[in-house]
């Protein structure tokens, strides 16, 4: 029986850390979603550390998920990259992991002389007769046998998915307290405790939490580069973010009750905007009269909305910020901040976007990507969607 996961969200994030004394970590991993919906997850470990192997990893990976976006069987990836990168002595460059996550909750794993990956279900091991292992032995052309692992099965509401490097699990070995290294079942049990504490914690805290105890085991001078991935599927955290009027006041009611049904988090970025809603709703809006730290200008508040701001300026601001981080992880403060957690906090965004120029905007001394905000919402979706693998969707008024 298959699980309707449409109405779930994929959540996946990572942490890596590199080898003490290294500047350059030669663990990859790298994540996309496609037009029809799939979520391709790569976790890529080159063999040592520096710049040879983080080249080596990146190159793999763009190869696995290149193929993946044609669709071409996981063998088939695997084949070409073995052959590229098999290596001519007793070791390749490189071993890896590849999942594969269908719309419909399929999960398609494929690895490579990698740690087996932790599947939690309802916060425990998951050990289904659903669960399909197979091995292949592929033949490269060199004349040489690798062996991968394929595992399929179904994702079922809340499940839990952890790969990670053999750098997390051979870390504090040589110590008294992990002489062996921390093993399969002290990441299993670590994991265990984590979601006890605390269920629903994202997968970016899980990824951290897992790094930093591997760092710790090594009493903090990591001995070789550590990377974990972590997979939630969970119930979608929903954002509706409005800015700029309608194109036509009729419409004004029409947006005015997208933000009074919603259910989820709302957020209104432009003052004539509010203005609309608050007037539609008979609803008011108080004014933050503290300068914010970001030199924008001050944020508002209005029952039953949790954030106000100005509209086109503070967008930009928020664009460059996605541009710029290469995490979701965003410490600094100010409103241009705020919003940008907001978003990255957020799973399913719909915007509602006005069509109405603002004269404003038209000023040449003002900057390029001020002058129509429809571009610069188009492309804060763009780099949630593909950056950070957010579910998007635009509607005009």
């Amino acid at each position: 029986m298959k699980a309707n996961l449409s109405k779930y969200f994929i959540e996946a994030e990572s942490c890596q850390r590199t080898e003490t004394g290294s500047f350059a970590s030669g663990d990859v991993c790298m994540s996309r979603r496609t037009d029809d919906g799939r979520t391709l997850l790569t976790l890529i470990h080159g063999r040592g550390s520096g710049i040879q192997a983080n080249v080596t990893a990146t190159v793999i990976s763009s190869m696995i998920v290149s193929y993946a976006l044609r669709k071409a069987p996981i063998g088939q990836a695997v084949r070409s990259v073995l052959n590229t990168f098999g290596g001519h002595g007793s070791t390749t460059d490189a071993t890896f992991v590849v999942a594969d996550i269908q719309p419909d909750g399929i999960v398609r794993i494929a690895e490579y002389d990698f740690p087996p990956f932790l599947l939690l279900r309802q916060g425990a091991p998951c050990d289904s007769p659903d669960i399909q292992y197979e091995t292949q032995t592929l033949t490269t052309d060199n004349g040489r046998e690798h062996t991968i692992r394929l595992t399929r099965f179904q994702a079922q509401p809340e499940d839990r998915l952890l790969f990670y490097t053999k750098g997390v699990l051979r870390s504090g070995s040589g110590t008294q307290r992990l002489p062996e290294g921390w093993s399969t079942e002290g990441v299993e049990q670590a994991v265990i405790r984590l979601l006890e504490q605390t269920p629903g914690q994202s997968a970016r805290d899980i990824a951290t939490a897992i790094v930093n105890q591997a760092e710790a085991n090594d009493l903090f001078i990591a001995k070789s580069d550590l990377s974990c991935l972590s997979v939630y599927f969970r119930q979608p955290r929903r954002l509706l973010l409005c800015s700029g009027p309608p194109f036509n006041e009729t419409n004004d009611r029409v947006l005015a009750d997208k933000v009074a049904q919603w259910d989820g988090t709302t957020v209104i970025c432009g003052g004539t905007t509010a203005a609309i809603v608050a007037r539609e709703l008979r609803r008011e809006i108080s004014v933050n009269l503290r300068r914010d730290i970001s030199g924008l200008p001050p944020t508002s508040t209005m029952p039953g909305v949790n954030l106000i701001t100005e509209g086109v300026l503070t967008l930009a601001r928020v664009k460059s910020l996605l541009e710029q981080t290469p995490t979701s992880d965003l410490p600094g403060q100010g409103t241009d901040f705020e919003l940008a957690r907001i978003l990255l906090e957020h799973d399913r965004i719909d915007f509602v976007v006005g069509t109405r120029i603002n004269p404003q905007h038209q000023d040449p001394a003002l900057p390029v990507e001020l002058e129509l905000r429809r571009n610069v919402i188009k492309e804060i979706a763009r780099l949630l969607a593909t950056k950070f693998l957010k579910e998007i969707r635009i509607e005009y008024l």
